[in-house]
């Protein structure tokens, strides 16, 4: 699904650039005093620039709370399909993927944060979008889970939709809980103890080697 977003401007370049800093002015800002205390006004002076401009590349501020949750799933997305890309064996994807979706969370912590808090705030279509994208996500990690299944390997939770939603949801504990994981253990620590636990619940082991078929 595309949410199509006007521009006075007619240069692509230029557009995703301006936009590229508006969603980093706006996630500060957000942040900062919440999605509906912030004006245009606070994005555009954060982002170095006038409002006037600032609305020759969106034309509200649920134009750039639906460009910056479209960001963070992105990364998401993005991240996954580069881990995906460096093996085919099955296992290695899915635990890979996982690790990245950690990764991510762990490296944008104010982002989701922001996703989290914010998203209500969407316009009922924009959260659809957004929705539909993570559901995308999501079925990308039920096609990994039922791969490795084939591969023969086993997952204790057979729905393997409940399994997904686990390997895409659980990471965000990295960013939602860093007030206090951050107090009490290093990054490195806090991303592979997720990985771990993560993988443990579903009776996924971080190493894998499929079965020996034993010739009769």
């Amino acid at each position: 699904m595309k949410r199509p977003i006007t521009s006075q401007i007619q240069n692509e370049v230029l557009i995703a650039d301006r936009r590229e800093r508006i969603v980093r002015a706006a996630i500060t800002v957000f942040r900062s005093s919440g999605f509906h205390k912030a004006t245009t006004k606070d994005i555009a002076l954060k982002a170095d620039m006038t409002q006037s401009n600032l609305y020759n590349y969106i034309n509200s501020k649920q134009d750039v709370l639906f460009l910056v949750c479209e960001h963070l799933v992105k990364l998401y997305q993005t991240a996954v399909d580069e881990s995906l890309a460096k093996s085919e064996d099955s296992h290695t994807r899915l635990v890979e993927a996982l690790r990245a979706i950690i990764s991510v969370m762990s490296a944008h912590r104010g982002e989701v944060q922001l996703l989290y808090n914010e998203t209500h705030a969407l316009e009922k279509s924009d959260r659809k979008i957004i929705l539909t994208s993570i559901a995308k996500l999501i079925k990308g990690f039920q096609t990994l889970i039922k791969s490795y299944e084939a591969d023969g390997g086993s997952c204790l939770i057979k729905n393997h939709r409940i399994s997904a939603n686990f390997l895409s949801f659980v990471p965000a504990m990295v960013a939602l809980r860093s007030w206090d994981l951050t107090v009490h253990a290093g990054q490195e620590e806090i991303e592979s103890s997720i990985l771990s636990f993560t993988l443990s619940g579903l009776g996924i082991p971080l190493k894998f080697s499929a079965p020996i078929e034993l010739v009769q």
